[in-house]
């Protein structure tokens, strides 16, 4: 039995002065309870979940037990795993829910931490605060959070594992945020509703974010009233589920006599049939390959089962702008691998949740190859005069960069086949690098051994110095390698004495293997280690991007553990990191939240005072 205050579903939100709006998340209900001995999360249903999420107990734990004044309390909310700042990757929240060894779990809390969002508050120092109108229960969980030194709005990025859902009286602006970020919806609650244990009521109104599909039918259940869907996907046909909710009698009845006509009665009552007829659905979301909470709009006729494609459903299920059009989706782009543009769209569309992250307020380069990989190419540096009033830009001295937030921005860039998207070290706000990147290239492809020997080496070195960093390969023959560091906390000529530093280290512990001579002919078949790249007006390969190369190999991020001799770049296609994220996480989970800004002054300061910098 629930033991939450539930809202009640609506496909109108509610206005008025009366009404405040809070951002709706895809995980798991749950009450969090700390006390000065002990914290418990426990589920909506009254199931423990301290095992199950033991990042968000462990940090509760140690971080708020000693704090007396406060205690105890009880918090409302739900437990995610943010894509974004308005969006919970509930795939993932339900995977770990139903994890079962305890070595997995705490691996996976580790790589892939998940966050507990606050929106209620239902106890404070040991009294209720289940009688107080919304606000005043929201405003004590805003002062009580702001005291503990928490997070005031969900943020993938922050190491804290408790943070707050904030409330505003602008629906308007909040429902466009989650539609651009493709959140689960909206709950709107009455400024003067009090909590009720297990009760579903309309001073909570919730409004999802449903989207809509092109799919056809594949057969019906007459037993149960399902009819099976499916789109199309590179010419097979790609099951997404079945629907029965919105058709109506008259529907059904169409259905019935359609498939006991033309289809295969393959069970009584149960009927399989060719593609041919299509329809609209809504639906939520995609959830382990299949549509999650569809709906029947419309039958449509008029459209062919062949229109109905999985890029296609893919594209809209980002609610991209209106005016965005792809184009020769059937075109071979990475001819070795037989890929086409649509397979591109679908990768982009797939990994766009964490390649985004990494090209936020960045001033894009691209190399576009408009007959495809391996084939002629060139640099794009300024935002082109045709490109629609969607696609954002930033100016420098010499170019009018794109900058790339959002999906329709993506989608329209990978429409032009640009394959490879290059980002400078620092944001558009920022003269200064918000990180040092090591760029170890090997003399050739069969080389490659040479990369990885230098990557243990500098991490070796980057160990002893007491610094974290982040491996990750080049996309073609090379590894690179990041230390993260806050905006403005180096110059470009801080980090050029450590870079050199640590370059000239490795040269000088393994001459005959490592050189920094940027003259190729006077390399003598060496691996060069390039920090000279690292500087203004100087980019990289972003993580995850694409390479311009037949295969389609990704600029792909990588756990240490991973760095060795089984290492081979060509592993790293479209396909498989796809699927690795989804597995494993991204190996830079942890990028944004760990700079090393005390480590690298701290050298710094030493090279300086030793007259080991350079002049």
């Amino acid at each position: 039995m629930a033991i939450t205050m539930q809202p009640v579903l609506t496909s109108v939100p509610p206005s008025g002065e009366m009404w405040r709006y809070e951002t709706k998340y895809d995980g798991y209900r749950a009450l969090l309870t700390v006390s000065k001995t002990d914290v418990s999360l426990i589920s909506r249903n009254g199931q423990p979940l301290n095992g199950l999420f033991p990042e968000i107990a462990i940090f509760a734990k140690r971080k708020l037990t000693s704090l007396h004044d406060h205690l105890p309390f009880t918090l409302d909310g739900e437990i995610v795993s943010l894509a974004n700042p308005f969006r919970s990757n509930f795939e993932y929240v339900q995977k770990r829910g139903m994890m079962k060894n305890q070595e997995l779990i705490e691996k996976a809390a580790e790589k892939k931490p998940c966050h507990f969002l606050a929106f209620d508050l239902l106890a404070c120092k040991g009294k209720a605060m289940t009688s107080l109108p919304y606000t005043e229960r929201k405003q004590k969980l805003s002062d009580l959070l702001k005291n503990l030194g928490l997070p005031m709005a969900p943020d993938p990025r922050s190491n804290e594992r408790i943070q707050l859902i904030p409330e505003t009286p602008d629906f308007d602006s909040l429902w466009s945020s989650v539609k651009r970020f493709d959140g689960e919806g909206i709950v709107a609650k009455k400024k003067d509703s009090r909590w009720l244990e297990n009760k579903k009521t309309a001073e909570w109104l919730k409004l999802k974010n449903y989207k809509r599909a092109s799919v056809f039918m594949t057969g019906y259940n007459k037993a149960n009233g399902y009819m099976s869907i499916a789109v199309s996907d590179c010419g097979h046909i790609r099951e997404m589920g079945s629907v029965s909710h919105g058709l109506g009698e008259q529907e059904r009845n169409a259905v019935l006599a359609i498939v006991t006509e033309h289809g295969t009665e393959t069970k009584p009552g149960e009927y399989v049939i060719d593609p041919s007829i299509c329809l609209t659905v809504h639906y939520l979301t995609i959830h382990f390959g299949t549509l999650r909470e569809v709906s029947f709009v419309s039958f449509e006729f008029d459209m062919t089962w062949e229109e109905c494609t999985y890029t296609r459903l893919l594209i809209h299920s980002k609610n991209v702008h209106p005016s965005l059009q792809l184009t020769s989706l059937d075109k071979v782009i990475f001819p070795e691998s037989n890929k086409t543009k649509a397979d591109y769209v679908g990768y982009i569309t797939e990994i766009g949740d964490v390649l985004l992250p990494f090209l936020e307020n960045r001033a894009l380069t691209v190399i576009r190859y408009p007959h495809g990989a391996g084939g002629e190419s060139f640099f794009q540096k300024n935002k082109p005069d045709y490109a629609p009033e969607f696609v954002t830009s930033v100016k420098d001295d010499e170019h009018e960069h794109i900058v790339c937030r959002d999906y329709s921005v993506l989608y329209w860039l990978a429409n032009q086949l640009a394959l490879e998207f290059h980002i400078p070290f620092q944001t558009v706000d920022s003269e200064n690098p918000t990180e040092i990147v090591f760029d170890l290239d090997p003399p050739s492809k069969s080389e490659f051994p040479l990369a990885v020997r230098a990557a243990e080496e500098l991490r070796r070195l980057f160990e002893q110095l007491g610094l974290v960093s982040f491996p990750k390969l080049s996309g073609n023959k090379g590894i690179q390698i990041y230390i993260p560091i806050s905006k403005n906390a180096f110059t470009y000529e801080d980090t050029r004495i450590f870079t050199s530093f640590a370059a000239s280290y490795c040269v000088s512990l393994f001459p005959d293997l490592f050189t920094t001579e940027r003259l190729i002919k006077n390399r003598g078949g060496k691996l060069y280690i390039d920090y000279v790249q690292h500087a203004p007006g100087k980019t990289i390969i972003c993580p995850y991007s694409a390479r311009g190369n037949e295969l389609g190999t990704v600029a792909a991020p990588l756990y240490w553990e991973e760095v060795g001799e089984k290492l081979t770049p060509a592993d790293f296609t479209m396909e498989a990191v796809v699927k690795r994220t989804k597995e494993i996480g991204c190996p830079f989970e942890h990028f944004f939240r760990q700079p090393q800004d005390q480590q690298i002054k701290a050298i710094l300061d030493h090279l300086k005072e030793t007259g080991r910098a350079e002049s």
